[in-house]
């Protein structure tokens, strides 16, 4: 399947997908790499839609979420976050943010 043959607005929906999911992009268009939140590899546009169809996240990452206070919670728009409180406060990350903080506290 080409890019003529797939519906207008696809590759703007799977954007979406990817940047509330905290994947991270690089480029524009059929160019477009994807930075994953799980390992921080870089990924082609459909290896990362797969991965993120098949809801492919790390032991490590999960673990460290949940030992670092980190809760998933969804905003009014439907994107993933992740939130803890922190200095009184509630604080909403991108699950990659997320994870990076969660490492960078427990190290």
């Amino acid at each position: 399947m080409t890019d003529k043959d797939q519906p207008i607005g696809r590759g703007e929906a799977e954007r979406r997908q990817l940047e509330a999911a905290g994947w991270e992009a690089k480029g524009e268009g059929a160019k477009t790499i994807w930075r994953s939140p799980t390992d921080g590899r870089w990924y082609a546009h459909y290896q990362a839609i797969g991965m993120q169809r098949k809801g492919e996240r790390g032991e490590e990452e999960e673990r460290l979420l949940d030992e670092h206070g980190f809760e998933r919670v969804l905003t009014e728009d439907g994107l993933e976050r992740w939130s803890r409180w922190e200095r009184g406060a509630l604080r909403r990350y991108t699950r990659y943010q997320a994870v990076l903080r969660a490492r960078k506290d427990g190290s």
